[in-house]
């Protein structure tokens, strides 16, 4: 079966197709979208994103473990099809994952996910996040696709 390859998919969409609600739908947009195959999606960090409440004020830092969420919502975007309600998708592992630059309000993370190795419900993305065309984190995400 060949893979289809989506239209570009706006905030609208993928809170459509996420069962994540503010403040935890952190995904603002897909640029592209391979189903089954590969995803590229956008972050556009801003000093009004909750966390910067307490992470760290007067030094807002983007939180390791938001940019892994951010990563992980994009993984469970690829095996949808564009007919689905909200996809469940539970992060099951994280691998090799490892930290780079920091992220601060005003970049915009680029988020590439790519489909490796599947058993049963789980599968397994290679993930890389960038600032600026700079890689900010990397590392290995594996998904277990859920019963909603």
């Amino acid at each position: 079966m060949r893979a289809r390859r989506a239209a570009a998919i706006g905030p609208v969409d993928v809170s459509r197709r996420l069962p994540h609600r503010h403040p935890l739908l952190l995904l603002d947009r897909v640029d592209d979208l391979e189903v089954g195959v590969s995803a590229v999606g956008t972050k556009n960090v801003s000093i009004s994103d909750p966390v910067f409440a307490g992470h760290f004020p007067g030094n807002p830092i983007y939180p390791g473990v938001h940019m892994i969420e951010v990563a992980a919502q994009l993984c469970g975007l690829i095996g949808s099809s564009d007919e689905q309600g909200p996809v469940l998708g539970y992060l099951a592992s994280i691998k090799r994952f490892r930290f780079r630059a920091l992220v601060v309000p005003g970049d915009q993370m680029k988020i590439t996910a790519r489909a490796g190795a599947s058993i049963g419900a789980l599968t397994e993305f290679a993930v890389e996040i960038t600032v600026d065309g700079g890689v900010v984190a990397s590392g290995v995400l594996a998904i277990a696709r859920g019963q909603g």
